[in-house]
């Protein structure tokens, strides 16, 4: 969808209507009309049929249902996304709820393009039948809520590894919004970047996408982040979404390498992915900001079968014990990948560190890592090969 989402917003408050007005212009959706329930609605949403009705469900709860009902017998595309300041659940099950009001723009864009993301889903599937569907590779992201601890690091050197393993076809996709260090830890000339793909994100298609990868020595194809970091502004997450499902049809795993803050773009990449490493580091700064991204995660409605927490040793310094993480967090720990001094040289040398010095304990962990996301197994190692990697 090259314009952005428009909304009906159906609030019989006219304080809490204006509030949500304001939420919908700052996440860039245009709203198209507004009213009350009942009759008023029916017309509103007739007048100018919209892309998502935005309901608020307030008491009397049978008339906002009997409202939804209606709007859904009216425009019967479009779908509709509840927000309530009622505690009782129960009163709003039968819809998706966005959120408790006032309606944050953050909360206010994952949930329409979530919603729209399945409706497209299943008009896909209605039209399987006679309309081909394009197969999916698997997407991880690999996430944190800190800079500094090792996201890019963990990407390149996985991205590298299951492109080794796997034998299969790999997408290292750089959506650091701040830095974008993929292409020099890579060691590779940034001729085009995702702006760019988004610039022209109507006449991209799956061969096209290619035209703008990076083949790399390892195999691994990669769309660099732009240079500039100002060239994100123009980016939505609709531009994302659609990169990332291009990708995902050509290749077999993509690799999504995120920046250690939080916006709508990078709720896209979460959404969108199968798999989430959400890395922290050891230092308590590190862990406080972990547990406020597993809360969201939660309040997301993300399974936590796909969020798998990984400890990063980044440094020799650590002020808790990884147990101590796990309780603090109440999360289990997926995966530790442990401090190693060997990291920084092949950093400088533009290399990864699994081609670089594959005997290395990190590089040993990154790939055992890989064999366990894909569910392959690896080799037994010999006594040499155990011997190496303690002492590389």
């Amino acid at each position: 969808m090259a314009r952005n989402p428009e909304i009906v917003t159906i609030d019989p408050d006219l304080s809490s209507r204006a509030e949500t007005r304001r939420a919908t212009q700052l996440a860039h959706f245009q709203v198209v009309g507004e009213s009350g329930y009942g009759v008023e609605a029916v017309t509103v949403a007739k007048e100018a049929p919209p892309d998502v009705f935005l309901v608020s469900v307030e008491e009397p709860v049978a008339l906002a249902l009997q409202t939804i009902e209606q709007l859904a017998d009216a425009v019967p595309n479009a779908p509709t996304i509840v927000y309530s300041s009622l505690t009782d659940a129960q009163s709003v099950r039968r819809s998706m709820v966005a959120g408790a009001k006032p309606l944050k723009p953050e909360e206010l864009s994952r949930a329409v393009y979530g919603v729209l993301e399945q409706e497209e889903r299943k008009r896909l599937r209605s039209e399987g039948a006679t309309g081909e569907v394009a197969a999916r590779g698997t997407v991880i992201t690999v996430f944190g809520a800190k800079g500094g601890i090792g996201k890019t690091t963990i990407s390149t050197n996985l991205a590298t590894t299951l492109a080794k393993i796997t034998g299969a076809s790999v997408c290292l996709l750089d959506m650091d919004t701040r830095f974008g260090d993929v292409a020099i830890m890579m060691d590779i000339a940034v001729e085009a970047s995702i702006a760019d793909v988004a610039k022209k994100i109507d006449e991209i298609d799956r061969d096209k996408i290619k035209d703008y990868l990076v083949k790399h020595y390892s195999g691994v194809n990669i769309l660099p982040a732009p240079l500039h970091p100002t060239e994100w502004r123009n980016m939505t997450p609709q531009h994302i979404e659609k990169i990332v499902e291009l990708v995902a049809q050509t290749h077999d795993y993509v690799v999504i390498d995120t920046p250690g803050t939080f916006n709508e773009l990078i709720a896209a990449t979460l959404e969108l992915a199968n798999l989430i490493l959400l890395v922290t580091s050891m230092d308590i700064a590190s862990i406080k900001d972990t547990a406020l991204a597993l809360e969201m995660l939660r309040a997301a409605g993300v399974s936590e079968d796909k969020v798998k927490l990984t400890i990063n040793h980044s440094t020799a310094a650590n002020s808790l014990r990884e147990d101590d993480v796990a309780r603090v967090l109440e999360y289990d720990v997926f995966w530790r990948i442990p401090h190693d001094l060997s990291v920084a040289s092949s950093t400088q040398l533009g290399q990864p560190i699994v081609i670089a010095k594959p005997y290395a304990r990190v590089s040993r962990s990154i790939i055992d890592l890989a064999h366990a996301l894909t569910g392959t197994r690896q080799e037994k190692r010999g006594f040499l090969d155990r011997f190496l990697g303690r002492s590389a």
